[in-house]
């Protein structure tokens, strides 16, 4: 479903502050893979999604989502295959419009200037019924203003909004860095959830080590650019955040150890 290969982004070229940030990536994963994606200061996290996403392009190497080379595609061409949840609670939304009219939008059912009178029983049915099973109660709160919601709960109908156009592929990218723990908690909850629910294939990037062991099928490593370490199944089941330090060494302020 996704594929890099022979990723390479270098910033700056044949400068002196030149900075390679990605060398060599080759990541490949399944249709309903859930790959996390951790790694310190610099590694290349934010990189690595912004050249998937298409709002940076390669210097070398392949992007193929759902068999379909993208590379060439620019970001707002390549926006049809892919869903995205930033860290910034309100980046993803329209602050000052209800839910259901944000989640009208990002379902394309709202075409005229008046979104209330183009919202029908069954789009506020199907609203609900997506919204339920997150356990935030915002199936009951669909005319309130998402400015008014908690950051947790705005971070839910971003996600929310970015599965109703049914992506190829979900991108997190860091979506509960700002949140505070118990809230980061219940919505990563709602993630998975919803990832589950859906089985959509996806890239969540975290500075959360506890986050990229207890979440997905597929925990990535990077450090200066480059996969250091991959682990899936009863591998990545078996991991700990000691054995992870000890393995390795790669601790900054930026990696959450608990």
């Amino acid at each position: 479903m996704l594929l890099l290969e022979g990723i390479r982004k270098t910033f700056n070229p044949g400068q002196p502050n030149e900075k390679v940030a990605l060398e060599r990536i080759e990541l490949s994963l399944e249709k309903g893979e859930f790959a996390v994606v951790i790694g310190s200061n610099g590694a290349g996290k934010s990189t690595l999604l912004n050249v998937v996403a298409g709002d940076l392009a390669p210097d070398a190497g392949r992007v193929a989502i759902g068999g379909a080379d993208v590379t060439a595609l620019p970001a707002h061409q390549r926006a049809r295959f892919i869903g995205r949840v930033f860290q910034d609670t309100g980046a993803c939304t329209a602050p000052g419009l209800s839910v259901e009219e944000n989640l009208a939008i990002a379902a394309g059912r709202a075409r005229t200037r008046r979104l209330v009178s183009a919202i029908r029983g069954t789009a506020r049915e199907r609203f609900r019924n997506v919204l339920a099973p997150l356990g935030l109660g915002l199936e009951e709160r669909l005319a309130a203003r998402v400015e008014l919601l908690s950051g947790g709960q705005r971070q839910a109908v971003s996600l929310v909004m970015a599965l109703l156009g049914e992506p190829k592929l979900l991108i997190l990218d860091e979506h509960t860095a700002a949140l505070d723990p118990r809230t980061a908690e219940i919505v990563m909850r709602a993630t998975v959830e919803a990832v589950e629910r859906t089985r959509i294939t996806t890239l969540m990037v975290t500075h959360n080590m506890h986050q990229a062991i207890a979440y997905g099928d597929r925990l990535v490593m990077l450090h200066e650019g480059r996969v250091l370490f991959q682990a899936t199944g009863a591998e990545k089941r078996a991991l700990t955040v000691e054995a992870l330090v000890e393995r390795f060494g790669i601790v900054d302020d930026e990696l959450l150890l608990a």
